[in-house]
């Protein structure tokens, strides 16, 4: 199995840099593929962030990536944070994850952040209140 880092993850998804799409593509089609949770994350805050794209369009995007036979990742709730992050706008990719794990672990997520506290869950706890 190969794995994959975020930048070939990222020429496969968007085909912004021809060459290296094509590489990435080879890769991808030829071979049976791990990506981490940590790759899809930043992958999704880099087409965010970097690239612009709705957070539908990312959605739409990963979601088929993952769904390929050959594209191996924990299932254990990355299919959740991916529409958490969906359906809410005023978080982050990096805060849809840690609330979406702390509620998959049953867990308390304390945080600062308040619009982590407010739009989190009931599983996250605001610190300052």
């Amino acid at each position: 199995m190969v794995s994959l880092d975020t930048n070939v993850v990222l020429r496969f998804l968007l085909d912004d840099i021809p060459e290296q799409t094509k590489i990435a593509t080879d890769i991808i089609e030829s071979n049976r593929v791990y990506v981490t949770d940590v790759v899809v994350v930043e992958s999704i805050y880099v087409m965010e962030k970097v690239m612009r794209l709705t957070r539908q369009d990312i959605t739409m995007l990963v979601t088929n990536f993952l769904g390929f036979s050959n594209v191996v990742h924990n299932p254990y709730f990355l299919e959740d944070v991916i529409q958490f992050y969906e359906h809410n706008s005023m978080l982050s990719i990096v805060d849809c994850y840690a609330a979406a794990e702390a509620k998959a672990y049953e867990n308390e997520l304390v945080t600062f952040d308040k619009a982590l506290a407010k739009h989190g869950g009931k599983q996250v706890r605001n610190l300052l209140v």
